[in-house]
């Protein structure tokens, strides 16, 4: 069953949103009438459209995120959700990480959410909004060679807990979605020709997923949406779980 979410006349931000589970988000708004704006440094130009705005913006950067909200402030007189998706992996054994390699997905994981979510802060409790972070579900299980990963997924979890504490009496609401392993291109490819990762084969990957399969990145659209929407008007400070019973062993 497709739930259908009302969204318009609210203004959207996604971070992260030119591919994968991003991506599939803003279309989700996009199609629940909203308008949408994109902070990613995968897109090469500014572009800007009636309902959607794509701006270049490198989210480990604190000067060029300034600079983007600058930018949103000067067309926008408001923001109603904050969805602070933009992250990477890093596979490698804790000897293998370099000082530069973990601070890079310590910047992308978590310093972005922080950046995006103290500047927003001020238009979200106007508007009585809402936040939601990607996290995932390793933020609360082990993975041998995700040590950087793990831990910055851990820390997108709590930060949004103490946020959401902080936030209630204003009437703004944060929460994260972990996700499970997501059906990509760029995952199949990392298995292509029986590669194998950290966790053995794709066949081994999905096998940790009860429900037999790898997600699908519009089922994790409908949960952020879900989280985004007057449907979730009670939910605050909760980690929800899209990972197919990967956590639940």
């Amino acid at each position: 069953m497709n739930v259908k979410y009302d969204f318009s006349g609210k203004r959207v931000l996604v971070t992260g949103g030119a591919s994968g589970i991003g991506q599939a988000t803003v279309q989700a708004f996009l199609k629940s009438g909203a308008k949408v704006a994109v902070f990613d440094k995968k897109f090469e130009i500014e572009s800007k459209g009636d309902k959607l705005w794509e701006l270049p913006v490198d989210l480990t950067n604190a000067e060029q995120v300034a600079v983007a909200f600058k930018k949103l402030e000067q067309e926008w007189n408001r923001l109603d959700v904050l969805v602070n998706n933009a992250g990477i992996e890093m596979v490698a054994s804790l000897e293998e990480t370099t000082e530069e390699s973990w601070d890079l997905v310590f910047a992308t994981n978590i310093k972005s959410v922080y950046l995006c979510s103290r500047l927003a802060m001020p238009w979200l409790k106007d508007s009585k909004g809402t936040i939601v972070n990607t996290a995932s579900q390793l933020a609360v299980v082990g993975a041998s060679s995700f040590t950087a990963y793990t831990a910055a997924k851990a820390a997108v979890v709590n930060f949004s807990r103490s946020l959401a504490l902080e936030t209630a009496s204003s009437g703004v609401r944060v929460n994260a979605i972990c996700p499970g392993a997501i059906d990509t291109p760029l995952l199949r490819r990392q298995f292509a020709d029986g590669k194998r990762g950290p966790q053995g084969t794709i066949e081994d990957l999905i096998n940790m997923h009860p429900i037999g399969r790898l997600g699908d990145a519009k089922e994790i659209a409908s949960c952020i949406l879900f989280l985004s929407s007057d449907a979730a008007s009670f939910v605050t400070g909760s980690a929800l779980f899209a990972d197919g019973g990967y956590t639940s062993f």
